[in-house]
This record gives C-alpha cells, structure tokens and sequence, in this order.
C-alpha cells in the first residue's frame, strides 16, 4: 500500500545522504521510497540520475528515467532530467574504447526528443533556457 508521506520522508533522507556525501545511503533511500509508493516519480529522478552520474550504471539509470517520463509525461522537470541523463550516457559512451550497450547517436537523438519535449511543456524559464541550451548542443553533434 502506498503512502506518501512516508515515500516523501524516505526521498527526504536519500537527499539528505547525499548532500552528506553518503551516496550509498542515499540510493538505499531512495529505493525505500519507491517500495513505498512504485509510481513516485519524483524519487524515480533522484535514483535514475544517482544512479548513472554518481555510479556510472547506465542502463539501470536510464531504465529508471524512461519509466518515471512514461508516468509523468506532463512534467517537465523529469523530461529535462531523461533528456540531460541520455546525453550525459551518450557522450560517456561515445568516449568509450569497447563497444557501448548503446548506441550513443540514438541516446543524443533520445536526448533532444526528451529536451524538445521539456521545452514544450513551457516549464518555468530557468529549467526553459537549460534545455535549450542543451538542445542546441545536441543538435550540433547530431546534425
């Protein structure tokens, strides 16, 4: 049964790890929460960009933002954050001497889609002109 005071609470202590530097703890948290409520998507975007920018594990990451964007296609700030991981894994991949997991152009592709997507939903202009800038960046790599 979902309650989300308590999946908010755990998502509270995930953050506070981290900010504490305890980023094991913090992923440990954030993992309570989403036992706690299996559709909170704001505790979805903390572990999937955790995950792959603290720990480097990609695809767990990414399955994580894809899932938490399908539930909530009207928000902005999980597109923005879909959008800013894919490119973060497409250059890291990119970069690679062995063969990527994926293929880095479709993650840039994913990763304008998403940003497009961000920028269209009209968030507040901060989080607006973040993923236009990252946008045009993308676009330059692949065009």
């Amino acid at each position: 049964m979902s309650d989300p005071d308590q999946a908010r609470e755990a998502l509270r202590r995930a953050q506070e790890a981290h900010s504490a530097g305890q980023i094991d703890g913090a992923l440990t948290a954030a993992r309570e929460a989403l036992e706690i409520d299996s559709e909170f998507t704001e505790a979805m975007t903390y572990l999937g960009t955790t995950l792959i920018t603290r720990r480097l594990q990609f695809a767990e990451g990414l399955e994580v933002l894809e899932r938490a964007a399908q539930l909530a296609p009207e928000d902005a700030g999980v597109q923005y954050s879909l959008g800013w991981c894919q490119e973060f894994v497409a250059y890291r991949l990119e970069k690679q001497a062995t063969r990527p997991y994926r293929d880095p152009l479709e993650l840039y592709e994913a990763a304008a889609a998403s940003l497009q997507r961000c920028i269209d939903l009209d968030p507040e202009p901060g989080l607006k002109a973040d993923a236009e800038d990252l946008l045009d960046a993308i676009m330059v790599r692949i065009e």
